[in-house]
């Protein structure tokens, strides 16, 4: 893990900044997030476990991000369980890894690592329960010190928070390119705009993916999407703003980090927005699913979408050799990507039967090996990676060769992220061909006048193609404006183009036919610690409700609120019930999207503002 000579759209290498990590001082440019910071230096190891304590590193590059939390701040501006992939360094950065003792390297609870028997899904309901007096004065203790991740705030919080109300005809999540294609219709048409976009850049994926549109390529277009808003007085935009909910009645939720990024703070330091809105539009995007194999936790494994995102955007090498394991032909941008980075791609695992597609073509005509039908039956390593075990896909897990590498690059498929739809009642289908749930616009979250007020846009609508992702965002940008009372501007909106993509496969395990000895360690929610082996076990004892399993096992109750590990466990529950997905269904999103902090929630109401004295005219 180094930073490349050349590349990283979003850092300036003219500008160092300096932070610390466990105490050491590292180097960083600006632009950059702690995580690729953190694998510019090398640091591949950034935290443990929740049950087991094993060794987690980073895995994505956003807030889907369930390994890399850290202790962050010190004194009256601590704050735990922050986010590596969301965090932006700023000189003076400090931060700590969580959830070990003494040192993240030796950490006495590792020794839970090596007792899994003991610690099995839904342990703690079948123990401790003789003899009674052991329960208070010994079971108890220990398990509330061993609970939570992060240190607890000990000074009074430094920073201020305050409310912020908006009303606005439409309101637009998510400024990647279907946000601003949606944006760009509603704010022609007249409607008074709010775009935000959880991070501090507008583009998305596409900055990424090699798409073009409008005949150029997507960091142009996107510069001047931005020209063209930021010239309409009737359209605001917010970056480093997440839209955290969805309520009745039109009403939505916004979290902006105002000085978050910044080593001197200057007034708030967030601000709660809350926005009154005709019509949403949800363009959150997909979020991609990783694969069950075993030991696909460990540091050095992470999403192809993560490790060519911290090539092109960070200019940051998550390896020196990457194999790459994939079910679709997405992951194989990313091979390409290190490619043409000048970093060593020794092969690419595909487990459908064959790959004869545009991208796989293209990998092979880079002399990239690729292998179908196969798999991952094991990575090798403890701290990090040091090899995988190749092993047919529709087998056992029999090696049929074992292959050095320092990083995995693995890819499940995409599922659009549907929380915002489905935080007021928006329900959703099962797309079998991308396996993925997906909104259904035939049911969306209901207005008061009986009609949906919140619309997908891209690929949140589940086009997973750029092409039809566009022209879906165009679509949703018109019929929000119109239905606010607007009349849409009739022009020809620009087409996306990218390379044509060959159906997925569906890959719930690693091998299909894992023994037991995979499964128990194939890994499913990473930060609680929830394997392929838990899930199979609660349904074996009577857990066939989705809710219950999740309750059981932990599995989607982290921090990441199952982000990357719910399709993939429902999916493992739903094979051992014998029972088709969209009968199993999906648990309940509850807002808000990602953490915030509880000042934002306080706003202003603190000291003697939480309670102001109301007295009578006479009281003087």
């Amino acid at each position: 893990m180094t930073r490349l000579a050349s590349g990283g759209l979003l850092i300036d290498r003219s500008e160092t900044r300096y932070f610390t990590f466990n105490g050491q001082r590292f180097a960083a440019q600006a632009g950059d997030t702690l995580a690729s910071a953190l694998l510019a230096n090398g640091q591949k190891m950034v935290g443990r476990s929740f049950k087991y304590h094993r060794p987690r590193g980073i895995i994505a590059s956003g807030a889907e991000e369930p390994n890399a939390l850290v202790n962050m701040g010190e004194g009256a501006r601590f704050e735990p369980n922050q986010r590596t992939t969301t965090t932006e360094v700023f000189d003076g950065l400090t931060a700590q890894s969580q959830n070990h003792w003494p040192t993240l390297d030796f950490d006495i609870g590792a020794i839970n690592n090596r007792l899994p028997r003991f610690f099995p899904a839904g342990f703690y309901y079948k123990t401790f329960m003789k003899p009674r007096w052991a329960w208070k004065h010994l079971f108890e203790p220990v398990i509330r010190q061993s609970a939570g991740l992060g240190a607890v705030p000990t000074d009074k919080d430094a920073d201020r928070y305050e409310y912020f109300y908006a009303y606005v005809d439409v309101l637009v999540i998510g400024g990647g390119m279907a946000g601003l294609a949606a944006a760009l219709e509603a704010g022609r048409a007249g409607a008074r705009v709010l775009l935000m976009e959880q991070t501090p850049h507008l583009g998305g994926r596409v900055l990424v993916d090699g798409v073009e549109i409008g005949g150029e390529n997507a960091a142009d277009w996107i510069a001047a999407a931005q020209a063209e808003l930021d010239a309409m007085e009737n359209v605001t935009i917010r970056t480093r703003m997440m839209g955290s909910g969805v309520f009745d009645h039109g009403y939505a939720m916004g979290y902006e980090r105002l000085t978050d990024h910044a080593s001197e703070t200057g007034g708030p330091r967030h601000r709660l927005w809350r926005i009154r809105a005709k019509r949403i539009i949800t363009a959150t995007g997909a979020l991609e699913r990783p694969l069950a194999f075993a030991g696909n936790d460990l540091p050095g494994v992470m999403l192809a979408s993560a490790v060519r995102d911290y090539v092109t955007l960070y200019g940051v090498a998550t390896g020196e050799r990457t194999v790459v394991v994939t079910n679709n032909d997405d992951a194989y941008r990313t091979a390409i990507t290190l490619k043409q980075a000048g970093l060593e791609v020794p092969v690419i695992l595909d487990a459908r039967p064959q790959a004869s597609g545009t991208l796989p073509e293209q990998a092979r005509a880079l002399g990239i090996r690729v292998e179908t039908g196969k798999g991952i039956a094991s990575v090798k390593g403890y701290k990090s990676v040091k090899a995988v075990q190749i092993c047919a896909q529709d087998g056992t897990g029999e090696v049929l060769e074992t292959l050095a590498c320092d990083c995995v690059a693995m890819s499940g498929g995409w599922s659009p992220v549907v929380h915002l739809w489905s935080h007021c009642g928006g329900k959703l289908d099962w797309d079998a061909e991308n396996a993925m749930f997906s909104p259904d616009p035939a049911r969306p979250p209901l207005g008061d006048d009986g009609t949906g007020f919140v619309l997908t846009a891209g690929t949140a609508s589940g086009d997973l193609h750029a092409t039809a992702a566009l022209q879906n965002a165009v679509e949703a940008g018109r019929r929000a404006a119109e239905q606010a009372g607007f009349t849409p501007v009739p022009d020809t909106p620009p087409m996306a183009t990218a390379p044509t993509e060959e159906p997925m496969l569906p890959v719930w395990s690693m091998p299909a036919n894992a023994p037991y000895r995979l499964r128990s360690k194939s890994w499913l929610d990473f930060q609680n610690d929830v394997k392929v082996s838990d899930i199979r076990l609660a349904a074996q004892e009577g857990y066939e409700s989705v809710e219950h399993t999740k309750r059981y096992t932990t599995i989607g109750m982290a921090t990441d609120q199952g982000k990357l590990s719910n399709i993939n466990g429902l999916a493992v529950l739903a094979d051992a019930l014998n029972a088709p997905i969209p009968q199993v269904g999906t648990t309940t999103f509850r807002p808000p999207y990602t953490p915030i902090s509880l000042g934002s929630i306080a706003g202003e109401a603190r000291g003697k503002l939480f309670k102001p004295t109301r007295k009578s005219p006479m009281d003087a």
